[in-house]
């Protein structure tokens, strides 16, 4: 199994940088805000029956969108799709390898008896030692079940 947990993450870091590369940053950051900044309509917005709610979110996200594909197209015309691009990429396997080594592998250790030692994988033990040794804020985003889980193993 734990042979498996490597093969995720090397799947699952090489899928996020292609996903990352077809989107872009632009685009990746103008889908986020759409959501967030829908969300905060509806939760001002005063009259909140039937499809009012609906309706909000649907036209602030649109306008977002709108603004991001502007900003896109602003983008394309001063030559800097390849640089979106890397930086989409860059930033989607960047949050993916903090979310992945941080959360996604140690709640499979918890939750999969067949998983227990993924945390000692050789990919595994590699990325979270990169990851904590050089920005141990990091290790702040652990959910304090699995730390508490992780500390008892270790004494």
């Amino acid at each position: 199994m734990t042979l498996l947990i490597d093969v995720f993450l090397v799947v699952s870091i090489l899928l996020v940088a292609w996903l990352g590369w077809n989107a872009g940053i632009t685009r990746s950051f103008f889908a986020a805000l759409a959501g967030f900044l829908a969300m905060f309509a509806v939760s001002v917005y005063p009259y909140k029956a039937g499809m009012n709610v609906y309706i909000v979110f649907i036209v602030a996200a649109l306008f977002v969108f709108l603004i991001g594909a502007f900003v896109l197209r602003l983008v394309r015309f001063f030559f800097l799709n390849l640089l979106d691009k890397f930086v989409g990429m860059a930033f989607g396997v960047v949050l993916w390898l903090i979310v992945s080594v941080n959360i996604v592998v140690p709640t499979l250790a918890k939750n999969l008896p067949q998983a227990q030692g993924a945390e000692n994988t050789t990919v595994y033990k590699s990325i979270a030692s990169v990851l904590h040794t050089n920005v141990p804020q990091f290790g702040d985003f652990v959910p304090s079940y699995i730390k508490n889980k992780t500390n008892n193993q270790e004494q």
